[in-house]
């Protein structure tokens, strides 16, 4: 089974985001950082699973261009993108694995869904917080208006269209054990 398929959902949901420059949206924004910074990628997934369980099997996954994840796709000198797996980073040559048995095609932007989600996480995990790729894709809960996006700083970043319900949960239990900020 493919660990992403791609959805009905291709175009991202929220025409209130700015996905030019996210703080630009029209929407309100939280930063939410783990308190230690040993096991990151580790902790990460568990402040996944914490804050957005109920979220999983709705969230969608986008991105604006799946294979130019990675910084090193790009090839600096000849000034195009090279998605060969010889001379990239281990992360990579791991991220490109998870598209290619997932027959993402190369060009493919757009919302996806994820079966997989420890494996997927632990992989674009290692690629932010080893300055491979600079943010994750945008996880989007499409009922309750809200997307995030993981950073190498150990935290990720909430927009939200309104404080609803699902939102207020959520920031509730981030603020029980992780630094929550504006």
């Amino acid at each position: 089974m493919a660990d992403i398929l791609i959805t009905t959902t291709e175009n991202f949901p929220f025409d209130w985001a700015n996905l030019e420059s996210y703080r630009d949206s029209f929407a309100c924004r939280k930063e939410i950082y783990l308190k230690e910074d040993d096991n990151v990628i580790e902790n990460l997934i568990f402040l996944f699973h914490y804050l957005f369980q109920s979220h999983e099997k709705e969230m969608v996954i986008y991105n604006k261009s799946w294979w130019d994840f990675c910084l090193d796709t790009w090839d600096v000198n000849k000034e195009e993108y090279n998605y060969d797996v010889e001379g990239k980073s281990l992360e990579t040559q791991e991220y490109f694995k998870i598209l290619g048995d997932s027959k993402i095609q190369i060009g493919y932007s757009g919302c996806c869904k994820c079966s997989n989600l420890d494996k997927f996480l632990s992989v674009i995990l290692k690629c932010i917080i080893n300055h491979i790729a600079p943010y994750s894709p945008l996880f989007c809960a499409i009922e309750d208006e809200f997307f995030f996006y993981f950073h190498h700083t150990g935290s990720i970043g909430v927009y939200y269209k309104s404080e609803n319900q699902s939102i207020k949960s959520i920031l509730s239990k981030a603020s029980n054990k992780f630094l929550v900020t504006d």
